[in-house]
């Protein structure tokens, strides 16, 4: 007999939010170099990267790069883009500004979520792409002017819960590499990823 998900699924739903709600939101869900986070904590982090994505205009369906550092800020953001019923574009931080000018034309994204580290090379790139992203900045500088700089924010809504979506609604896009031409876009649902974890 095999497994079947149910047709309405969200990953942010099935891996973060339902943990919280049946009793485990205390219970340890990220272990990072700055300390462990629960699940109530990664859910109030993605609760304010969802805040901001929406104020950046981010909607159901649209793309949104992730080029951050592995850390508890990509876990929300993450989890924010799954949860807003966007999609998610996982790109390697220190993709040199040509390749993210092509990610930019062909995804056309409507916002990053950026490292401060290499906000010098998405200025480039969005100085030769023709479809320029809105970026959202995460780090601890205080300036990001013309961008958005991330605050993490207390008053984000505890009650945030993801948007339904089907299993087959598109979830992250990954360039992979390969040996010929461009990096090719692999589109993967909440479903096929469900199915992964």
């Amino acid at each position: 007999m095999g497994f079947e998900l149910p047709e309405q699924l969200n990953l942010a739903q099935r891996l973060l939010v339902e943990r919280v709600a049946e009793g485990n939101g205390e219970r340890v869900a990220l272990r990072s170099a700055r300390g462990d986070l629960t699940y109530r904590e990664v859910l109030a982090l993605a609760g304010s990267f969802a805040a901001a994505l929406d104020e950046l205009g981010v909607r159901r369906e649209e793309r949104v790069v992730i080029a951050l550092r592995d850390s508890p800020e990509y876990v929300g953001a993450l989890f924010a883009i799954l949860g807003l019923g966007a999609v998610a574009v996982m790109v390697n931080p220190d993709l040199k500004p040509e390749g993210l000018a092509d990610i930019f034309d062909r995804g056309r994204p409507t916002a990053a979520v950026v490292d401060e580290a290499v906000l010098a090379g998405f200025d480039r790139a969005l100085a030769i792409a023709s479809s320029r992203p809105r970026l959202l900045v995460v780090g601890e500088g205080t300036e990001a002017a013309p961008h958005v700089r991330f605050q993490p924010s207390s008053e984000a809504d505890p009650a945030w819960s993801p948007v339904a979506t089907h299993r087959d609604d598109p979830a992250i896009w990954l360039f992979s590499g390969g040996t010929t031409g461009p990096p090719k876009m692999v589109v993967q649902t909440h479903g096929s990823f469900a199915n992964t974890t």
